[in-house]
């Protein structure tokens, strides 16, 4: 059985648009934006990665679509973080190396899963046409832009109708921070907080393991002026409650936490601040 057919629907008959943005559910954003896909293509399916992106935050929405993408279905992605709405920053459609198509706006939200898609290979900015929505409010690009064009595209519609060609080297990008490597130790960035208070970096377990790491041993974690000898895990079952963790989490990446706690709050932890790692000699 081909690995496309799942619960005996064929899933490349399917079509998908997957929908992130900071819109919260207190408003009818996320609704109304629902509502004008599917008058446009009543087929497609939409999956919500999820709408609850600090307000503003494009960093934020950025990795969380980049961490997402291997567990969604090929589908056209829409990705609202704007706080430039009706400004200089370009409401962008782009294709991947991997005929993958993103919308939104250039602001680099789309940046980190374009480049986990191929990079980008074809980009358009969007022009109020008969592909939006007749009048295109400045400010919610996103119900009257972004989504019409996303459900055109799931249709079919190709980009050279959709704008004009942008190059793909003029697109913002996002560039995290590099990782600082000294003889026993690494610095790494933090760059997402989640609901929790899980703190993760920019640092890998192979990059960890690089330094003498190892699963089962301890590190020393210091952030400005504090530091702790912690437990490099695999799991928060292995430490007892309220006790400290450092372990590799579900999107591979190296998170240090406080087991059924808060160690973003507990240390004043926030993203953009430098976690050392460092293995006791």
């Amino acid at each position: 059985m081909s690995e496309s057919v799942l619960m005996g629907v064929d899933m490349a008959e399917r079509r998908f648009i997957t929908f992130l943005s900071d819109f919260g559910h207190a408003d009818d954003f996320v609704g109304t934006c629902h509502g004008v896909m599917k008058s446009i293509a009543p087929e497609v399916e939409i999956i919500d990665i999820t709408h609850g992106v600090r307000r503003h935050d494009i960093l934020q929405g950025a990795i969380i679509l980049a961490n997402t993408l291997p567990y969604m279905p090929p589908s056209v992605i829409l990705a609202v973080v704007d706080p430039g709405v009706g400004g200089n920053r370009k409401p962008l459609a782009i294709r991947t190396a991997e005929d993958r198509y993103l919308v939104g706006p250039d602001n680099g939200l789309l940046s980190l899963a374009a480049a986990e898609l191929g990079g980008v290979v074809e980009a358009v900015e969007l022009a109020c046409s008969t592909y939006s929505l007749q009048e295109v409010c400045k400010t919610f690009e996103g119900r009257d832009l972004f989504a019409p064009v996303t459900a055109h595209i799931s249709s079919g519609v190709t980009l050279d109708r959709l704008g004009s060609p942008l190059p793909v080297a003029e697109l913002t990008t996002i560039n995290l921070p590099r990782i600082e490597t000294r003889e026993n130790e690494i610095a790494a960035a933090v760059v997402y907080i989640d609901s929790f208070g899980n703190v993760q970096v920019h640092l890998s377990r192979m990059e960890l393991e690089g330094l003498g790491a190892q699963v089962g041993e301890r590190l020393e974690v210091c952030h400005g002026e504090e530091s702790w000898n912690v437990p490099f895990v695999q799991s928060f079952a292995e430490v007892p409650p309220e006790d400290l963790l450092v372990y590799e989490d579900s999107y591979r990446k190296i998170a240090f936490s406080i087991n059924q706690g808060d160690a973003a709050r507990t240390f004043q932890i926030n993203v953009g601040d430098q976690l050392l790692f460092r293995v006791p000699e």
